[in-house]
């Protein structure tokens, strides 16, 4: 009787432990970009996204503790002209003033393969948060090359989103053939951490 307290007793004690969690990464900023693709009639245009910031746990190892969060001021938008992206700012694309972010959280990874992964969480643009499956590779881990305190990894991530379903336009422009609902997004990410 005793052994069984004693055991239900260390199992509580392990139900009400903190989980644990996978080692934390920091953005390496000046090497991290967010930058698309979207097709202008025939022409593609591409931009990015200048300010963001993220969070991010990460062991290939222990996906059930791994997770990231990554937050885009909209209003830094930026495809390199001027008119363009003052008209992407107002209320028919992103609405800066309302929605000054974009946020995407994940619940959880999963391995795909390789060094192939998904992480499965909400994206939120403008009114919207919808479920999504983003995959990402991760491209590796090693010691700085300048600072042998610091471990970086990299990370690679493309997609393509339907900016129409986070009712980023109105479809006025994809109905016409000027602006394809469909965009492409590619995530480029440095993280450091100390060894």
């Amino acid at each position: 009787m005793k052994r069984c307290i004693v055991a239900l007793a260390l199992l509580a004690a392990l139900a009400a432990a903190p989980a644990a969690a996978a080692p934390q990464w920091k953005l390496d900023p000046p090497h991290c970009q967010v930058v698309f693709t979207v097709r202008h009639i025939f022409a593609p245009v591409s931009g990015r996204f200048r300010q963001f910031s993220g969070a991010v746990s990460f062991d290939p190892k222990d996906l059930a503790h791994s997770r990231a969060e990554l937050v885009i001021q909209t209003a830094s938008i930026d495809t390199d002209v001027k008119a363009r992206d003052e008209h992407l700012r107002s209320e028919e694309f992103f609405d800066v003033k309302r929605y000054p972010q974009m946020r995407f959280v994940s619940q959880r990874m999963v391995h795909k393969g390789g060094n192939q992964y998904a992480a499965i969480g909400t994206l939120t643009m403008r009114d919207v948060s919808r479920r999504v499956e983003l995959p990402f590779t991760h491209l590796g881990t090693r010691v700085h090359p300048q600072d042998p305190k610091l471990l970086v990894a990299g990370f690679e991530a493309n997609f393509t989103l339907d900016r129409l379903q986070y009712h980023v336009g109105n479809g006025r422009f994809f109905k016409s053939g000027m602006l394809d609902k469909d965009v492409r997004v590619s995530i480029h990410l440095e993280l450091l951490r100390p060894r």
